[in-house]
């Protein structure tokens, strides 16, 4: 009997730590969580993301701040984001003769990366950038000492999304809020896409059918190439962390 009761002492034991990593394990997929550009990997709260600042919180309530090259990604699990340190926002060149325009990482930039949003990740990642453009302008002064020209200050908010092809550095633009009226931006964005999954054949003819061409179809065939490019990819190649 004394056997039989350690046995079930044991089983009740192992069931218990089990038990205990499980919850840990579910209790961890709901926090947000860092992965650092030396590997490690730390679980915890975000609570703002800017361009050259994150701010965390890890399990030990300790609030931390991280800058760009500090950070391999970033997973906003609440607000289902994930952000990456990135040349794109202010470091791009466009590509000498090319038309319609491809653009590239300047050779030798002096800028610092920016965290900015992934929105597909792999040999082609697609981030989202946006920027702020400030203009001078002027208003009417209508007020009690008489009518007049005020100085004023216009602030627009210009968004991008990029695609970015990490073997050749080839960066196109893939949707913008800044067209204007009259502009031929997405029947070129076709164009250029073309160049970063043409080495895949039979992916590129299924883009060439599409009935039309817009962000969803981008980042559609974004992640098809990258899956293909995955499968191809050694333990090695998936382990290496840079900055593009």
């Amino acid at each position: 009997m004394k056997i039989i009761s350690i046995l079930s002492n044991a089983v009740t034991l192992c069931f218990l730590f089990s038990a205990t990593a499980l919850w840990a394990q579910g209790d961890q997929k709901k926090l947000d969580y860092l992965v650092l550009m030396n590997a490690d990997t730390l679980y915890g709260k975000i609570s703002s993301v800017k361009d050259n600042k994150l701010k965390f919180e890890n399990q030990q309530k300790e609030k931390l701040t991280f800058t760009p090259d500090q950070v391999y990604r970033a997973y906003w699990q609440s607000k289902k984001k994930v952000y990456a340190p990135s040349y794109v926002e202010k470091g791009l060149e466009v590509v000498p003769g090319t038309s319609p325009k491809m653009y590239r990482i300047q050779k030798g930039t002096d800028q610092d990366p920016t965290f900015a949003e992934v929105l597909a990740d792999g040999e082609i990642m697609a981030y989202y950038v946006s920027e702020l453009k400030f203009s001078g302008g002027a208003a009417v002064n209508v007020g009690g000492g008489g009518a007049g020209m005020m100085p004023t200050i216009l602030v627009n908010k210009n968004k991008y999304a990029y695609a970015l092809k990490k073997g050749t550095g080839e960066v196109a633009e893939i949707n913008s809020n800044n067209n204007g009226l009259f502009s031929n931006a997405k029947k070129k964005r076709q164009i250029t896409f073309t160049q970063l999954i043409n080495d895949e054949p039979e992916l590129l003819a299924e883009f060439e059918m599409e009935q039309k061409y817009n962000y969803d179809v981008f980042i559609k065939y974004i992640v098809r190439y990258n899956e293909l490019q995955q499968a191809k990819e050694s333990p090695s190649d998936q382990s290496r962390l840079f900055i593009y």
